[in-house]
């Protein structure tokens, strides 16, 4: 048995199965009809349910023109403003659109408590036609945006309802009554849009928290740049209540004037309170080095280091010289003192280098009285009184100089320590003099620098105090917020267009998926592109009536399409055959189900009409349907028994109500019917009944399951193969295209079957079932 699962297309890289067919769709969307209109119909009524049962949404809208201006340019602090006021469109819209600006907003409108009525299928906020109002006081936080279910039961008395630490809590109350929990305060009072018992019916509220009325407006707001050129700006506001969209764009627009100017001016504060500060740190620096100068003035008493080190050099050197001469005078006085006694040494000299003018005074006049002396020993003798008192003289003055010689050394000693301390003293100075001037000079940088950033914050400070004082903002509202008259969502015009096209379109992809999963044969023509043999004639649909099983339909007198189509099909074997005598005729088809055997009875009885004896032999000895078209009943003689030689020829004719037909039906299921029909008896069953009849046909075995047909094909001088109209595979002409070239049949043709009317249409089926498969196969 063939597995036709696994049957390749006919021509699987042919254009023919891959081209598109025009007819084929217009088939499919025939068929398709219903489905189109319940998808649509499906697609405009979830449009509806959509619009129905969706909350409108209203948008309220302003357009404001912004020009900003500032006095400082006039000035001539162009600079300073450029830095500070160099905000574009897109910086207005960020403000417009920051957390910020909506905290303002939501300080000023009265949001705090929102109301809303339970309707029957939408709940609808009551924006400033509460019946009640609620005065509060939360203490627990997270009672804050919680709803709190109120139920109006009379003119002075209602239900509260909520839920206390998962708990359902529920009490009744009078209005102006004093509601006190551990977690709130609530106070209800009645409005003028009370009215009893109009009002009826279940209410609740929510106390907004400030962040959720704040992530409300940014969800609700949007800002966008109307015309960059001239400076305008949309804001629009959504939500559900088209008084409060409007109302609350107003106050966005309100605040804008002077919260812009604020903002703007916040930056400038900002500056200015750093410049304050940066003003104090750097005056109080500057302040540090003054004390520093002022020490260092003090205590070196100079401000010219460098002139103090240019006198320490020349006071070194003076010291140095004066140190050299003292040390020339000590040393000649040491050497005097070792020779002050030589008379004569001191007598050549009218004085001696680097004694003190005292001394050399005593020894000039010691020198004189020498001299005298040396005078007076030409007259006088040296014991004279002249003598003596001269040499007495002398006496004193040896003794004045003994005594005055030492003093002077120890005095020459003692300056020369002096004089090397202030040398020590002087060459310590100078050694600390250049870091003393690098320390001054690098704080008198410092100084400086500290003195010129002071002065550079208070230029920038005042230019910024210039430019905060000429701010000026001209904003204009170009177009006020206003009552939007009719919702932005749902539109219903869009969304029952849109609601089409997604009809058409699941429609289209509806027929485009059944187009390409659809691959049975469906009409005429491609048939005549998917076969190389010869089509005999079409069967049109029976549509009389709904038949359960295969049935002879045609009558003597029949004008209906069927026997039209039949008997051209009789016409065209004539011509198929030409002057060459058909006497066997073999009628298959791939599967069960095509209608091989209808067309098997049926065309024997049009052959019958015309006056030719034919017999129709039901050769499906597995599962034989024959004698069911004639309405009779299964036969346990046929012609499994004939193969067997258990009954004669005569035996298993069974005549008909139709004159000239006659059939002979299978008879009891063999267990091998291959086997029975390669006997040679059955040789001579078709050729004694070629003598008896001028047609036998053949009704055999589907062949795409068994191979009992093509044994009887090859006995037969015409073989019909019968194709069903969208029933029959595009695959199966694979096994047409087999029995020709494997088995050469020249003779084969096909029958197109239940097309419908007019010949070359499309069709489904005769309305009666056909079974399918054999023995247990599946379907």
């Amino acid at each position: 048995m063939k597995d036709f699962d696994q049957i390749e297309n006919t021509q699987g890289g042919d254009e023919i199965f891959n081209s598109f067919d025009l007819e084929k769709f217009l088939f499919i969307l025939r068929k398709s009809l219903l489905w189109i209109f319940l998808f649509i119909a499906a697609s405009v009524s979830l449009a509806f349910v959509y619009v129905r049962y969706t909350k409108p949404v209203f948008q309220s809208t302003s357009l404001l023109k912004l020009d900003f201006e500032s006095e400082a340019t006039t000035l001539g602090l162009t600079s300073g403003f450029k830095g500070t006021m160099g905000t574009g469109l897109s910086g207005e819209i960020e403000l417009l659109r920051s957390k910020l600006f909506f905290a303002k907003v939501v300080d000023v409108v009265d949001l705090d408590v929102s109301y809303y009525y339970y309707g029957r299928y939408l709940t609808d906020e009551r924006y400033r036609n509460s019946p009640f109002v609620v005065s509060y006081k939360i203490k627990n936080l997270s009672f804050y945006n919680r709803p709190f279910d109120v139920v109006l039961n009379s003119e002075d008395s209602f239900e509260l309802i909520y839920v206390q630490n998962g708990i359902e809590q529920s009490h009744t109350y009078k209005f102006g009554e004093d509601i006190i929990t551990e977690d709130f305060n609530f106070i209800l009072h009645k409005t003028d849009q009370f009215k009893y018992p109009e009002s009826t019916g279940k209410y609740y509220f929510t106390v907004n928290s400030k962040d959720a009325l704040i992530s409300y407006l940014q969800g609700k707001i949007t800002v966008s740049p109307e015309n960059i050129t001239a400076r305008t700006i949309r804001i629009s506001l959504v939500d559900y209540n088209r008084y409060k969209a409007r109302d609350l764009l107003m106050a966005v627009d309100t605040l804008y004037l002077d919260y812009t100017k604020q903002a703007k001016n916040q930056a400038l504060e900002q500056k200015i309170k750093f410049l304050n500060s940066q003003i104090l740190v750097t005056e109080d620096t500057l302040e540090t080095y003054d004390s520093y100068f002022e020490n260092f003035i003090i205590e070196h008493r100079t401000l010219n280091l460098m002139a103090d080190i240019q006198r320490v050099i020349e006071n070194l050197i003076k010291l140095d010289s004066a140190q050299h001469r003292l040390d020339s005078q000590l040393s000649e006085a040491l050497e005097f003192n070792s020779n002050y006694d030589n008379y004569d040494s001191l007598l050549s000299e009218s004085a001696v280098p680097g004694m003190p003018m005292s001394l050399n005074g005593f020894l000039i006049e010691y020198r004189e009285l020498l001299n005298q002396r040396k005078e007076k020993l030409r007259h006088y003798n040296e014991n004279t009184y002249v003598i003596k008192g001269i040499d007495e003289k002398l006496e004193v003055f040896r003794q004045s100089i003994e005594s005055l010689i030492p003093k002077h050394i120890e005095y020459l000693k003692e300056r020369s320590k002096k004089l090397g301390a202030q040398s020590a003293s002087l060459e310590k100075l100078f050694a600390e003099l250049p870091s003393m001037r690098t320390s001054f000079d690098r704080n008198k940088r410092f100084y400086n620098l500290h003195e010129s950033y002071l002065m550079s914050l208070w230029r920038t400070k005042m230019d910024l105090e210039i430019t905060r004082a000429g701010t000026v903002t001209d904003f204009v509202i170009l177009s006020p917020a206003s009552i939007p008259a009719s919702p932005i969502k749902p539109q219903p015009t869009i969304i029952y267009g849109i609601s089409l096209a997604a009809g058409f379109l699941i429609s289209f992809v509806f027929l485009l998926i059944r187009y390409l999963l659809h691959n049975s044969i469906s009409s005429y023509r491609e048939l005549e592109k998917l076969v190389n043999v010869p089509i005999l004639g079409s069967v049109p649909e029976f549509t009389t009536h709904k038949l359960p099983l295969t049935k002879l339909v045609i009558m003597p007198s029949s004008k209906s399409a069927i026997s039209e189509a039949l008997r051209t099909i009789r016409t065209n074997m004539e011509f198929l055959n030409g002057n060459k005598v058909t006497k066997t005729i073999t009628i298959t088809s791939t599967i069960s189900g095509e209608g091989k055997t209808f067309v098997a009875v049926n065309l024997g009885a049009v052959m019958a009409f015309s006056k030719q004896r034919v017999c129709v032999v039901d050769m499906d000895m597995r599962k034989p349907k024959v004698h069911l078209a004639f309405g009779d009943e299964a036969h346990f003689k046929g012609m499994s028994t004939l193969l067997i030689g258990k009954n004669s020829l005569d035996e298993c004719i069974t005549n008909t109500s139709i004159q000239n037909l006659d059939y002979i039906p299978a008879g009891p299921n063999p267990p091998n019917p291959s086997e029975l029909i390669l006997n040679d008896e059955y040789d001579n069953i078709l050729e004694e009944l070629k003598t008896r009849y001028d047609l036998v046909i053949l009704d055999t075995p589907p062949v795409g399951l068994v191979t009992d047909a093509v044994l009887s094909m090859k006995k037969s001088d015409l073989q019909l193969y019968v194709v069903r109209s969208d029933y029959s595979k595009r695959s199966f002409v694979k096994s047409i295209e087999n029995l020709k070239k494997m088995n050469r049949f020249n003779n084969l043709t096909v029958i197109f079957n239940s097309v419908k009317a007019g010949g070359r249409g499309y069709g489904y089926g005769y309305g009666y079932g056909y079974g399918y498969g054999y023995y247990e196969e599946s379907k």
